[in-house]
């Protein structure tokens, strides 16, 4: 029992660095697929990353020491079916009446290993029926291939590490554990009692997919990061190849840059946020990946001018507005006869407005109100997944959109 203490602990360890490297692409597949990221879904999912994680920790865990695995030379394998009876019978022979042949069956080796193996597996079978969807067959296929595979893993001494086998390749192990999924399978009705169905949550997903969160905006921003970076790279590879700019350009560059240090970055930032609308038909890279759309707040497609304006406007009060406040301050401070704290207590106030009005578009962004450079430029964000039109359907099927954009009263 230790052992499998110490195994399953393996997991619980290993099981927050994978959780590190699926969060951003699964949320990110959420809000592809249904516009929301719900947390019942979360959680479900991660719980069977979870026990996938345990569950092979258990197979390959606890590994030979470095002496053992000098010394190893293969296991044989076993390949006689249902050999695991032979052992129960031979525990029930020895046993002598009945009551006493029950109970050394089932404190022998054979009978917990057996047992074992089947516990193993019977989540496999549960979460592929409820969440998955799986029939039958499909459960039978998915759990003869898991097995397989956990047996060759141990085959091959971990895929090669080992110089051979530290464990038995069993054929008993793979029947075990394939009836462990099957039975997991005929029980999912009792545990699905417990939870919503897959339908249920599909459509709270779908429900929530008309509020275009702040969470959603973050992740079609960090996608547009992505991109924007790629091509900052690219262009800057191009441009040391094509040799040194002209100089009006530098000087340009220069004064910029001397304005408002990153100005340059924050232009060309606004330009990429810009002009991806006017080619994507409303959609920046993110939006298209995240099934969002800009659109007028009548829900006609915007005029070319209205992007520059809704980026221009958010570029400029997040990172123009404290470096104009900055400069002002710098020229306050070099007038003879001012109190030395003045510009400091005025800095400290501008800054307290400029904080304070972003809180309150944050708080307008909890009301789904629209923002300021939504109202400035007159344009919103919607989302592009339509509802499905028959209400017992799970999920819109990815990448199928109405023609016309699914315009709600959410988030804008």
């Amino acid at each position: 029992m230790s052992g499998y203490l110490s195994a399953i602990g393996q997991g619980l360890v290993f099981f927050p660095l994978a959780a590190l490297l699926l969060t951003l692409p699964y949320i990110a597949w959420n809000y592809r697929r249904y516009g929301s990221v719900l947390s019942l879904r979360i959680l479900i999912v991660y719980s069977f990353i979870l026990y996938l994680i345990c569950a092979y920790c258990l197979v390959i865990f606890p590994l030979p020491s470095g002496a053992e695995a000098a010394a190893l030379s293969g296991h044989k394998m076993q390949l006689v079916p249902f050999s695991f009876l032979a052992d129960f019978a031979r525990e029930a022979r020895g046993a002598g009446s009945f009551p006493a042949a029950v109970r050394a069956v089932l404190g022998s080796s054979a009978f917990l290993v057996t047992g074992f193996n089947l516990l193993l597996t019977l989540p496999f079978g549960v979460y592929l029926r409820y969440y998955f969807g799986c029939g039958a067959r499909r459960t039978l296929l998915l759990a003869f291939l898991l097995s397989l595979f956990f047996e060759l893993t141990q085959l091959s001494g971990l895929y090669g590490i080992y110089p051979g086998s530290y464990r038995l390749f069993d054929v008993d192990d793979l029947i075990v554990n394939t009836a462990g999924s099957m039975l997991g399978y005929a029980l999912e009705p009792l545990a699905a009692r417990l939870l919503p169905t897959r339908a249920q949550i599909d459509r709270a997903s779908m429900a929530r997919s008309r509020h275009v969160s702040l969470l959603r905006r973050f992740v079609a921003l960090g996608y547009d990061g992505v991109v924007w970076l790629a091509l900052g790279v690219s262009v800057s590879v191009l441009l040391s190849l094509a040799g040194p700019l002209p100089e009006p350009l530098r000087q340009l560059g220069a004064a910029v840059d001397g304005f408002w240090p990153g100005g340059l970055g924050a232009l060309g930032w606004t330009a990429y946020l810009s002009v991806c609308p006017m080619l994507l038909g409303g959609q920046t890279v993110g939006h298209r990946l995240t099934r969002l759309r800009i659109v007028e707040p009548d829900d006609r497609p915007p005029v070319w001018y209205q992007y520059p304006l809704r980026y221009g406007s958010l570029m400029l009060v997040l990172g123009g507005v404290p470096r104009l406040a900055a400069l002002a301050l710098d020229a306050l401070a070099a007038l003879p006869g001012l109190p030395a704290l003045a510009p400091a207590l005025l800095q400290l106030a501008l800054m307290g407005l400029w904080m304070l009005a972003l809180l309150f578009e944050v708080l307008r962004m909890a009301m789904h109100e629209p923002l300021f450079y939504e109202r400035f430029s007159h344009t919103r964000l919607v989302t592009t997944i339509r509802p499905p039109r028959d209400p017992d359907s799970f999920y819109l099927p990815e990448g199928r959109e109405d023609s016309e954009t699914f315009a709600t009263t959410g988030h804008r």
